[in-house]
């Protein structure tokens, strides 16, 4: 596999200009090309049918067209290593995520790298609310940026695998791209508390499968019996100090769980490395 677009949305705070800097980092190895993408989302304007709505409309989006170029051409001066790669810019007026949806279904693109801030008063600060649904349905990898991370230095990449079997695993070929790029140990991990010898056995194969799948890079598997998904991925975390952490987000499996159950704020604020998120 060989990544050779990535979309970068941007909102030209630190922490999306912060995982445009990272996404170069990437591209440079990659000899990829960088797609940053703005969307303006107007949610309550004037009906086409109210007088005047046209002239209420105009100039707001006229300011917007205007301040967004200025600051695109601002991001040479802010990011200077765009300067070498191949980039190109995109604005919508729309939700975020629509812009992205519709940037995935027609740009090619092979990765998308966001930055999350981690301010919001819910779970979704484990990857923030548009990266959250980002997530969910893109439908290539996304690497999610922690505002408190600047350099894209992995040496320990954990994978937590539910092991409820992965149909396609071609999928595999981002994560053993990313540790030959970077030279990063790969550690399997998976949580479970089960007993049953069936589904033992069952975990057994699907483990052997996936080690096997990726031989190819330096990679390790070990079993956590933690009946809380996301206190055993932080003590993984913790304990082999991961620099990245990578999941199948799956609608009824080990992602739902994570984001849907009872996890306190504290927990979740603790996540401090990029994610990355491979699509079935």
């Amino acid at each position: 596999m060989r990544i050779k677009k990535i979309l970068v949305p941007v909102d030209f705070s630190p922490c999306s200009v912060n995982a445009l800097k990272i996404a170069v980092e990437i591209a440079k190895g990659q000899l990829a090309s960088i797609e940053v993408v703005n969307a303006f989302h107007m949610p309550a304007y004037p009906h086409a049918d109210v007088v005047a709505a046209n002239t209420i409309i105009e100039p707001i989006l006229q300011d917007y067209e205007d301040q967004i170029e200025e600051q695109f051409d601002a991001l040479t001066d802010k990011v200077p290593g765009l300067k070498s790669v191949g980039f190109s810019t995109r604005k919508f007026v729309s939700p975020t995520k629509d812009a992205i949806y519709t940037c995935i279904e027609k740009d090619g693109i092979d990765l998308i790298v966001m930055g999350t801030k981690g301010s919001h008063d819910t779970l979704e600060k484990l990857v923030g609310s548009v990266s959250s649904d980002v997530i969910r349905f893109a439908q290539v990898p996304v690497l999610v940026i922690p505002e408190n991370v600047d350099a894209f230095e992995i040496k320990q990449i954990g994978f937590a695998a539910d092991l409820h079997g992965i149909k396609d695993m071609d999928k595999l070929d981002i994560l053993i791209l990313f540790a030959k790029m970077t030279g990063a140990q790969l550690k399997i991990f998976n949580i479970s508390t089960d007993t049953d010898e069936e589904s033992i056995i069952e975990k057994a194969r699907e483990r052997m499968k996936l080690v096997d799948s990726l031989s190819s890079v330096d990679v390790s598997y070990a079993w956590i019996n933690q009946s809380e998904p996301l206190e055993g991925i932080l003590d993984f975390i913790d304990s082999h100090k991961l620099d990245m952490l990578a999941m199948f987000p799956r609608h009824h499996g080990f992602w739902d769980r994570l984001l849907h159950g009872s996890v306190t704020k504290k927990i979740a604020m603790q996540i401090q490395i990029p994610l990355l998120t491979i699509h079935e």
